[in-house]
């Protein structure tokens, strides 16, 4: 090969030109290839050399112009570029099936928005915030003691669940709304178990007292607008408290004796009414019976004088003679009675044995 073809320039360092030799102005072959008499590269001026060929924007240097973008935007282009990216994405959001977003701009109410995605404008003109509308959250106290309305002492467990009805009312009317929903409990619990008796508590009023407690709970909660819902209030518990239980048990077993003692009361009232009615019906009848026979009869003797009096009228003297007649009749006949003829006993006295007179008279009674 002629020597002024050759890679390395002429023979010798004083026939090279600048630019002919492919390692560089060093003039020294990459490693591996270089003589043993030979240096390794400068670091510094092999990263001096990258910064150059990188900063021209070409191996060859060749271009003219800026061709990176922080040459071609600068910092602050690229800040921009990278703020704006972030804006457009603040734009967008998704909301869960089982949520609600309410939308807030400049930190006021704006909407509320369903499960989907949705547009907004970027933060932090609008912000949002997303409410789980569908699980239930609950709220519980243990070892309660609640007055009853029988001044007696009710040892109460309860569970309280709600969900959210209303994300723009949970979020702004109350603070902590758990908190607000124990307190509002317990306050419920209190009221409509001091109005019953604790017999009724721990025995066949749980449910009622339960429903109860879940319509005052509900129409409290509606007027501090909470925003929630409650699904199920449930007691747990109900009992008298150990230290009272005999106390209370020996109170209902005087209860049942003075229910007993009552009924008996009321059998024995009712017995000795029955039969004073039924005494007094007797009566009434009796004397209704009496009156109807009086009036009878004397309705026969006054329809029997009129026939006498109507006969008289007709034959006075048949009927006088009939009257005397029966009248006799009347006096006479139980009478003892000896009949003496008129012609018979003239010129003597008769003889009346007035001792056997008086002994048949007295043998007859």
């Amino acid at each position: 090969m002629p020597d002024n073809n050759s890679p390395w320039g002429n023979k010798g360092t004083g026939g090279k030109k600048p630019g002919q030799n492919p390692w560089g102005s060093s003039g020294k072959p990459p490693r591996g290839k270089q003589s043993s008499n030979e240096s390794s590269p400068d670091l510094d001026n092999i990263i001096q050399g990258f910064k150059n060929r990188v900063g021209k924007g070409g191996p060859s240097g060749k271009g003219g112009g800026p061709n990176t973008p922080l040459q071609k935007y600068g910092p602050f282009g690229i800040a921009l570029i990278i703020g704006s990216f972030f804006l457009l994405v603040s734009c967008f959001y998704t909301v869960a099936q089982q949520e609600e977003a309410v939308v807030l701009r400049f930190g006021k109410y704006s909407r509320t928005t369903e499960s989907g995605l949705h547009f907004k404008l970027p933060t932090p003109v609008e912000t949002v915030l997303k409410v789980n509308v569908t699980s239930e959250r609950s709220v519980g106290s243990s070892q309660n003691l609640v007055l009853t309305g029988d001044e007696n002492i009710a040892d109460v467990d309860f569970t309280v669940r709600w969900n959210v009805k209303d994300s723009k009312n949970f979020i702004f009317n109350l603070e902590d709304t758990s908190a607000v929903v124990a307190d509002a409990s317990d306050s419920a619990i209190r009221e409509v178990i001091g109005k019953e008796k604790l017999e009724y508590v721990i025995t066949d009023g749980r449910n009622p007292i339960e429903q109860d407690v879940k319509k005052l709970l509900q129409d409290m909660l509606d007027e501090y607008s909470a925003g929630v819902t409650i699904t199920v209030v449930q007691l747990q518990r109900t009992e008298a408290p150990p230290k009272v239980i005999k106390a209370f048990e020996d109170v209902v077993t005087a209860e049942q004796e003075l229910e007993q003692r009552v009924n008996e009361g009321i059998a024995y009232k009712n017995e000795v009414t029955e039969n004073a009615v039924g005494n007094a019906a007797v009566l009434v009848e009796s004397a209704q019976a009496y009156k109807q026979e009086v009036v009878e009869v004397a309705k026969g003797e006054a329809n029997r004088f009129l026939a006498v009096y109507k006969e008289y009228k007709a034959a006075p003297k048949v009927t006088r003679q009939r009257i005397y007649l029966e009248t006799i009749e009347e006096v006479y006949g139980p009478a003892e009675k000896i009949i003496i003829e008129g012609d018979a006993g003239s010129g003597v006295v008769p003889y009346l044995p007035l001792d056997q007179l008086k002994s048949k008279k007295s043998g007859s009674n």
